[in-house]
């Protein structure tokens, strides 16, 4: 009777087995031409499985697979003088005979001995994003910029600003080195598609944390360029002369030469059309939180939560400029223990900027509205030199010394008028400011790095030093006349004044970090920091006579100021690194000083102690090479600008005026994320996810009392409820061997902005919502189209004086559409149409502009390296910008100019010549065919 009982149960448990219909799978496989190959490899994988079934083509290309599991699979062919071909095939809940169609194999320059099968395009390992890049992904011609325009989970701006899973890069290397400072664009746009062999994503901790494995802190996205190993010796360049209507113009040259681990380049740029070389960032130092004090005295509002008029208009350049650039790029091994790199850049750019400002201020009771025009021209010269030299003592020592030097002089011409209403359009003051600034800055910036491996598999030592000095001298010569309305009565007020302000700042710093093993697979890290930054401030203010241009010393506008900020940060880590994870809990400890002397009129001194803990949690799970999670919290900490420390009122404008608080706290902010990113080998999907929440103790917020008739007043102090949370998302999914590619994605960000209205708290709860559907097409080989729809809303509500406020929801379409088209003769033609539906914007501010580009090219000599281009830019001359800031009291919508309609003539020299490189067969159109890559890539 047992045997029996267990009889039936094994043939219960045996009957879902056999219960499942297998099918048979076939196919036939061709030429594009439609020839039947025989004899071809082809292989049959299972989604998520290793197992796989082989086979090879009969003399008519047909193939056949029987007993396979009706469920989602993947199959690759491979043929002598073809590039493979891999798709995805979905016969889940199937049965009987099912066919895999569209086999279509195309000429290409690899034999069946160099096949080889990479795991995956798209590897994802912890903090890294690595994609593998072939030439499916670009055409002749075509630079890096192009190939990351197609990597899912990037975008890239029309100025060429490069955002990966949803947060800004901000730094580039070339083989793991910086490329002109580690400056995107630049890297982005001269460095050819055809010469990259892997592109890379990396959340970067910085240079002491690769070497520890100990990352605390908040990462930046720093992209790493891989090149090939046959372009890595060789040279390549552009030469760009063109000229068009409206007077514009446009000259560049680059010359690279590569000599392996030795790197020369040199780039030259003269153009009137908004074409920037190099980024220089914001101006830096204490002249920038002066200007930035001069902007909130123009009442310009500031904060978190500002977001454009939608997805896809953002990072494209605001005014028309003129810029002049010129760089120096150098790399080479002195020695087998040395490695030099460094570059210089050059650029003087004049900028006209006109504006169109409605900007709306909440109070209890009370509500203006200032509405401005702006035209602003600003020449500034920027001078940048970066150096590194990386030393490998030997096998257990490293050193890295790093100087930097950057200088910026810029003029400043400025105009404003403006009005200002209350919420019944009654007209409260009319004003205007005529403002000439000139400055220059200085800033030198130095740190050595020390890494030491002990005789102990892995313990370690390594000490960072860190200095650096700036200064900024700055002249501003400001005159205001005002015209106020009250009660049927009109007041003028007219006014000159000078600021000269000399700034001179300096820091230094070291951390130390200590890595004891514990085991094989756990450690200790203990840490240590110390900084110290000092900040010294002469303003002298002078009062002119209109009549003589007298000036007179105006004590009360007047101070000289110093501030001292000081921290000693102690840690401890516990890390521990399994195969498949990692995680590091610890904590430090951070004391720190604030003084603070004012040296002028009623002289004080401020002494502040404060003590901040940071815990480190973070926890990385790696399941495969294409799929990961990542958990991390943080702790940082952010010293009041000299502006908002500065105890002295700021009135180049009447109508805003800002006093600092010099008993201001540090800000503290704790920073938690998750991110879960995943990469299918036999679908091609492609998943990025992210969650940020963030809530900082001791914000730095305004405190602002409405004065007189139209103006107001406002200081600072510290508040805790402000916080903020976000989370982006994009979906990539190749359809039929990638001639169809969908992403979605998008972004939602709630921000809890915190100010205070004449004493009383006032919460601006801020959304923003932010969603893209767009599809890249290629069913034809002389055809490359894509599409696109964004959406974006932005809404705020505030605690205090809401109802009072217009407009508080703004909503924005963008429906985008380009194409190229390669014909017969080498010429191609392309377009992109960019169209923005905006609503709930200020009426002197809402704008729907179409943007019309198109580029006739036609390709000259046998090598096609070089070409004549007719473009034309904004055919309708509609070109502007729409943005909306939000602050926890404002709201502010600003119209910007842009460069508009003209055509461009131009011819374009390429050259280049690698020594070992591979001949590859052409393709229509111009571009290249090698192997293709697994399913989806």
């Amino acid at each position: 009777m047992k045997y029996c009982v267990t009889l039936i149960l094994l043939i219960v448990l045996a009957i879902p087995a056999f219960s499942q219909q297998l099918i048979t799978v076939k196919g036939t496989v061709k030429n594009a031409e439609g020839k039947a190959l025989p004899k071809a490899s082809v292989i049959l994988y299972y989604k998520g499985s290793k197992d796989s079934l082989k086979t090879l083509t009969a003399d008519n290309g047909d193939f056949s697979f029987n007993a396979v599991k009706p469920t989602s699979i993947g199959i690759q062919v491979s043929y002598v003088g073809y590039s493979a071909f891999m798709n995805a095939y979905d016969f889940s809940g199937t049965s009987g005979i099912q066919q895999a169609t569209g086999i279509v194999l195309i000429p290409g320059n690899n034999t069946l001995e160099n096949v080889t099968l990479e795991s995956s395009k798209i590897q994802i390992k912890e903090d890294t994003v690595s994609y593998v890049v072939d030439s499916t992904m670009y055409r002749k011609n075509d630079n890096v910029e192009e190939v990351l325009k197609k990597l899912p989970g990037v975008q890239v701006d029309k100025d060429g600003t490069v955002t990966a899973q949803g947060k800004q890069v901000t730094k580039v290397k070339v083989n793991g080195k910086e490329f002109f400072g580690g400056d995107v664009t630049t890297a982005t746009r001269e460095l050819n598609a055809d010469m990259v062999d892997k592109i890379q994503i990396i959340d970067d901790y910085g240079d002491q944390s690769a070497f520890t494995g100990i990352k605390d802190g908040d990462p930046s996205k720093t992209l790493n360029i891989q090149l090939k190993k046959d372009r890595n010796k060789g040279y390549f360049g552009n030469l760009t002369a063109g000229a068009g209507t409206e007077d514009r113009y446009v000259t560049s040259l680059s010359v690279n030469k590569f000599n392996n681990n030795q790197q020369i380049s040199i780039l030259g740029n003269l153009n009137n059309t908004n074409a920037s070389l190099f980024n220089f960032g914001s101006i830096g130092g204490s002249m920038g939180n002066m200007i930035s004090s001069m902007a909130r005295g123009m009442g310009i509002g500031q904060g978190g939560g500002g977001v454009a008029s939608a997805l896809g208009n953002l990072g494209a350049s605001d005014g028309i400029g003129t810029t002049k650039s010129i760089g120096l790029n150098y790399r080479d091994e002195w020695g087998k223990k040395v490695s030099v790199y460094g570059s210089y850049s050059f650029s003087e750019k004049g900028t006209s900027t006109l504006k169109d400002i409605t900007q709306q201020n909440s109070f209890q009771n009370l509500t203006n509205i200032n509405t401005r025009k702006q035209d602003d021209y600003t020449v500034a010269d920027n001078h940048r030199f970066s150096f590194n030299l990386e030393y490998k003592i030997d096998s257990f020592n490293y050193l890295k010394v790093n100087p930097s030097v950057t200088y910026r002089k810029s003029a400043t011409r400025f105009v404003s008028t403006s009005n200002i209403t209350d919420a019944k359009q009654n007209l409260l003051n009319e004003g205007n400011i005529f403002e000439i600034a000139d400055s220059k800055s200085p800033n030198f910036n130095g740190n050595i790095l020390f890494n030491h491996r002990f005789h102990k598999k892995g313990r370690t030592l390594s000490v960072n030093v860190n200095a650096g000095r700036s200064s900024t001298e700055g002249t501003d010569d400001i005159e205001n006349d005002n015209t106020y309305y009250f009660n049927g009565n009109i007041f003028d007020s007219s006014y000159i004044q000078q600021v000269n302000q000399d700034n001179n700042n300096h820091s230094y710093g070291i951390r130390t970090s200590y890595v004891e093993p514990l085991s094989k697979k756990r450690s200790l890290e203990f840490n240590y920091a110390y900084n110290r930054q000092y900040t010294g401030n002469d303003k002298k203010t002078y009062a002119i006579d209109p009549q003589n241009g007298g000036k007179t010393y105006v004590d009360t506008l007047s101070n000289i100021y110093d501030n001292v900020y000081t921290t000693n940060r102690f840690g401890v880590n516990f890390r521990t690194t399994e195969k498949k994870y990692n995680y590091t809990i610890g904590l430090a400890v951070q004391p720190a000083t604030i003084s603070s002397n004012t040296l002028t009129g009623i002289k004080t001194n401020y002494t502040q102690h404060l003590v901040n803990y940071y815990p480190v949690i973070r926890f990385a799970y790696n399941f495969s090479r294409s799929r990961s999670f990542n958990l991390n919290y943080n702790g940082s900490t952010s010293q009041p600008s000299f502006s908002q420390l500065q105890p002295v009122a700021d009135v180049s404008n009447p109508q805003y005026i800002t006093i600092g608080n010099p008993d201001l706290k540090p800000e503290f902010t704790n920073t938690f994320s998750m991110r879960y990113n995943n990469f299918d080998f036999i679908s091609g999907n492609v998943f990025f996810g992210n969650v940020l929440f963030s809530f900082t103790k001791d914000k730095i917020v305004t405190n602002t009392t409405p004065i007189g008739f139209s103006s107001q007043e406002t200081r600072y102090l510290n508040s805790d409820g402000f916080f903020t949370a976000s989370g982006f998302y994009n979906i990539s999914r190749p359809k039929q061997n990638r001639k169809y590619v969908f992403n979605l994605g998008g972004n939602l960000t709630y921000n809890n902005n915190v100010s205070y209205l004449k004493g009383e708290k006032n919460i601006g709860r801020n959304w923003v919502f932010a969603q893209r559907l767009a599809v890249d097409i290629k069913i034809k080989k002389w055809l490359e189209t894509s599409a696109g729809v964004n959406y974006a809303l932005n809404t705020t509500k505030y605690s205090i004086s809401s109802s009072n406020l217009q407009n508080l929801n703004t909503n924005a379409w963008s429906l985008s559409h380009s194409s190229r088209i390669f014909f017969p003769a080498d010429i191609i033609f392309s377009y992109d149409l960019d169209k923005t539906i905006n609503s709930g914007y200020a009426g002197n501010v809402n704008a729907n502009p179409l943007i019309i580009n198109s580029t006739l090219e036609k390709q000259l000599f046998k090598k096609k390296n070089a070409s004549i281009k007719l473009q034309a830019y904004d055919l309708l001359n509609e070109n502007t910008s729409i943005s909306r800031s939000v602050t926890a009291q404002s709201i502010t919508d600003t119209r910007t100019n842009r460069l508009g309609r003209y055509l461009m003539l131009s011819f374009v020299l390429r050259l280049n010549k690698f020594s070992g490189q591979q001949p590859a067969m052409s393709m229509p159109g111009g571009g290249n065919m090698q192997m293709m890559r697994p399913p989806g890539m």
